[in-house]
């Protein structure tokens, strides 16, 4: 007996309904009963108050009757028997008996394309791998899963424009099967044509651009490389909108009888130039501002040309980076940075000119790293006298991402690392090599992400010479807002007899967070940071300065306001009893 089986497509679009304690009773009855199906059907029945007359108590059964018939359905049971009842108890209530019923299989799958099938090989290969087949429990969501699979394999075999445009199911109850017929229109093959920028409509040149398309002109179409051009071009920054598709119509067709269809590109350019300004306050190391000037697109390959000058109490500078994104294709750009910088610290006094190059690869939003070199010209003087010094380094370093933000993250870890062989001549000569590291890991405690638990751990050393040999800038501090709060900035480490700061060869730090986030705006945080500074190449962390405290973050689009007041837990007799801090960004 054959009869259609319409409930196979009212299965699949089961809506979740509560599971709750319902006031309607169920007994089960038949061979097909199990534990699943009586769970099952059970969770799926509306959350209802009691019935107080017999009418409403009707309803509600009708209801569940409703409900469990669809969750039968969806676990494969298309033909159960339901019998509804009103128990006269008061107040009155619905009583179902279900019988599930046989559990149905799938009969005959079949996939038929309409129009121009697709090549033998492709057809045979999607009926040969179809997920769902002759035997199997008729499950509906597996059915149109199966539906979605012929489209996306077909797509990425080079059919752009494939659909299922009908499905037939035939269910006979004697069998107890469903038989199902895809009626699939598979519509051209398809390979990459040319790609089509608005050279007359954008700034950017099209030779840059190029350096993007991850697909090669006469290959097959692959909806994932296409999706990866649109990343791409969005990852670059440089427009409002950039969409990369199709052409409507074929360009031509290719010696195989595919289509080929040309990529056009919709593009609207960001303004070209930013300005941006900084402040941040601390009571060791007083005001600071700083003003930032970009001017993207400079050479119209991309690059960015970034200019920063920083006016603070204990630091002067300009710095000027010139970013070359994708310069060796894609993923693999050359970055160019220049400076000045004047710095009056108590550890130092120092006057830098600096120049570098560096390579940068992005392997992925998440990962990049780079290598390069650097030369310096420094003067500097500090407790143990007056130097001029040429430094000439190497490095190496990279960051690993996995945290949900970049301003504010609330969950995931990240690390980052330097390694960086140098070699300082003039007054003095020394080779070195200065190594740092740190991981940072957050962790919500409630699905809001309010409340975050964040931790950091931070080392550094510097090998083949003695503190007093390396340059200033090269030695290890701790100390201030940025690393262990309730202390001075360069305040934690060794000290000359008048206290003057005097940097070491090793640095450990340490910090743990507390966040929580009172109000979408405001969040408040209590921390506790560790830092260690040694003359050895590894601090063991035995003389440790411990800082703790509390803080008040508001949300910027920029990232968080920061106002932290800290107090020194074993303070020397140097350090002051309170410490505050206001800049912009998390602490880490």
């Amino acid at each position: 007996m054959k009869i259609h089986a319409t409930v196979l497509i009212t299965a699949a679009t089961l809506m979740a309904l509560p599971a709750a304690a319902a006031p309607v009773s169920v007994d089960f009855t038949g061979d097909n009963v199990t534990d699943k199906v009586e769970e099952d059907v059970r969770g799926a029945l509306p959350d209802e108050s009691r019935a107080k007359t017999v009418l409403e108590a009707r309803r509600q059964g009708r209801r569940a009757v409703s409900a469990a018939r669809k969750m039968l359905n969806s676990l494969g049971h298309y033909d159960p028997q339901i019998d509804l009842g009103i128990e006269s108890t008061e107040p009155p209530a619905a009583r179902l008996r279900i019988d599930p019923g046989p559990r149905f299989a799938l009969g005959p799958v079949t996939v038929d394309f309409n129009g121009t099938p697709p090549t033998s090989a492709v057809a045979e290969e999607i009926r040969d791998a179809l997920p769902v087949s002759q035997g199997r429990p008729a499950i509906p969501s597996e059915v149109l899963e199966a539906e979605r699979w012929i489209v996306t394999q077909l797509r990425e075999k080079g059919y752009p424009f494939a659909e299922v445009s009908d499905k037939r199911l035939l269910g006979d109850r004697d069998a107890e099967t469903i038989e199902v017929t895809y009626l699939v229109q598979a519509g051209p093959r398809v390979r990459f044509g040319e790609t089509h920028f608005p050279e007359d409509e954008i700034v950017t040149k099209a030779s840059y651009l190029e350096r993007l398309v991850p697909y090669e002109q006469g290959g097959l179409y692959d909806p994932e490389k296409l999706s990866a051009f649109n990343r791409r071009l969005a990852e670059t920054r440089l427009f409002r909108v950039a969409r990369a598709s199709l052409a409507e119509e074929p360009s031509g067709i290719a010696e195989d009888g595919t289509e080929i269809r040309d990529i056009v590109i919709t593009m609207n350019e960001r303004e070209r130039n930013t300005i941006a300004a900084g402040a941040s306050y601390s009571t060791s190391e007083g005001y600071g501002l700083s003003f930032e000037y970009t001017r993207r697109n400079l050479s119209r390959r991309g690059d960015t040309l970034t200019s920063e000058i920083t006016v603070a109490e204990l630091e002067q500078s300009l710095t000027v980076v010139w970013r070359r994104p994708n310069e060796f294709g894609y993923g693999r750009g050359l970055v160019l940075n220049a400076g000045a910088t004047t710095e009056q610290t108590d550890a130092y006094d120092r006057q830098a000119l600096e120049v570098g190059a560096a390579f940068e690869v992005v392997k992925s939003p998440e990962f990049t790293y780079s290598y390069g070199v650097t030369g310096e010209i420094v003067r500097e003087e500090d407790d143990l006298g007056e130097r001029d010094l040429q430094i000439l380094s190497v490095f190496a370093d990279a960051r690993l991402d996995k945290t949900d933000s970049v301003l504010d993250p609330r969950k995931g870890w990240r690390a980052n690392g330097r390694v960086s062989p140098a070699y300082s001549f003039g007054d003095e000569s020394n080779p070195y090599v200065r190594s740092v590291g740190q991981v940072s890991g957050y962790i919500p405690f409630d699905e809001g992400r309010r409340f975050v638990l964040a931790g950091r751990l931070k080392a550094g050393a510097a090998l083949g010479a003695n503190a007093a040999d390396l340059p200033v800038d090269d030695r290890f501090y701790s100390g201030g807002g940025g690393s262990v709060r309730g202390y001075a900035y360069q305040a934690i480490g060794p000290r000359a007899d008048d206290g003057t700061p005097l940097g070491g060869k090793s640095v450990v730090e340490a910090s743990l967070e507390a966040r929580y986030q009172i109000r979408p705006k405001i969040g408040v945080v209590a921390f506790i940071d560790a830092g260690s500074v040694s003359i050895d190449e590894f601090s063991n962390f035995t003389d440790a300065r411990y800082g703790a405290g509390i803080g008040v973050r508001y949300s910027t689009p920029v990232g968080p306001i920061r106002l932290d007041v800290a107090a020194p837990l074993n303070p020397t007799d140097f350090d002051d009893p309170v410490q505050i801090y206001i800049s912009i960004g998390q602490a880490f």
